[in-house]
């Protein structure tokens, strides 16, 4: 596969912003007006990354909660050996 040049520069951009690599972002956006890019669109492109890059941290959020909630408790017969403390005496 090859990619043209802006392209490969909008892609360098979004990569940058979703690993947080300020040299290889401040890079490809210096690089980027050579290839046609504008700021407005490299602002859209950076806000884009942004935005996408929000969203795996909230589902992992979302799944450590679930992880780490409580377990329900199932119901059982109760013994005297359950361990459960909720038998009588």
């Amino acid at each position: 596969m090859s990619l043209d040049q802006r392209t490969r520069v909008v892609t360098q951009i979004s990569a940058a912003v979703a690993c947080n690599a300020l040299a290889a972002l401040r890079l490809a956006v210096s690089e980027a007006p050579q290839v046609g890019l504008n700021p407005a669109e490299i602002k859209e492109i950076i806000t884009l990354a942004r935005d996408i890059q929000q969203q795996p941290i909230a589902h992992v959020a979302h799944l450590t909660d679930q992880l780490l909630r409580e377990p329900k408790k199932t119901p059982h017969e109760h013994s005297a050996d359950c361990g459960c403390g909720n038998h009588h005496a």
